[in-house]
C-alpha cells in the first residue's frame, strides 16, 4: 500500500508523478488567484523540511521521534529551514 498510489494502488512512475503534481500545482495556482490568496508551488521534497522547521519553531521536543533520526545535529543541518541570522562585523 502506498501513501500516494495511482488508481490501481501501485506506485507512480517518475514521469506520472511529475505530471500529476504539475496538474495539482496548476489547479492550486488557479484556485488561489480566484480567492485572491497567496500560493507558492512546492514539491514533496519540501514537505519534510517544512514540517521539521514548523515543529522546531513551535518548540516541539519530539522532532527526533517524528523524523526517525538519532541526531539533533543531523536534523538541524539537513531539515531545519528556519532563517538563520548571522551578526555582521562592525565597520
Amino acid at each position: 500500500m502506498y501513501v500516494f498510489g495511482n488508481m490501481r494502488g501501485q506506485k507512480y512512475t517518475k514521469g506520472g508523478w511529475k505530471a500529476m503534481l504539475d496538474d495539482l500545482m496548476r489547479e492550486c495556482v488557479k484556485a488561489a488567484a480566484e480567492r485572491k490568496m497567496a500560493f507558492r508551488k512546492f514539491s514533496l521534497q519540501d514537505c519534510r523540511p517544512k514540517g521539521v522547521s514548523d515543529k522546531l519553531e513551535a518548540g516541539h521536543t519530539d522532532t527526533k521521534d517524528a523524523t526517525l533520526h538519532s541526531s539533533e545535529a543531523m536534523i538541524a543541518q539537513v531539515y531545519d529551514r528556519r532563517r538563520a541570522r548571522k551578526a555582521k562585523p562592525a565597520a
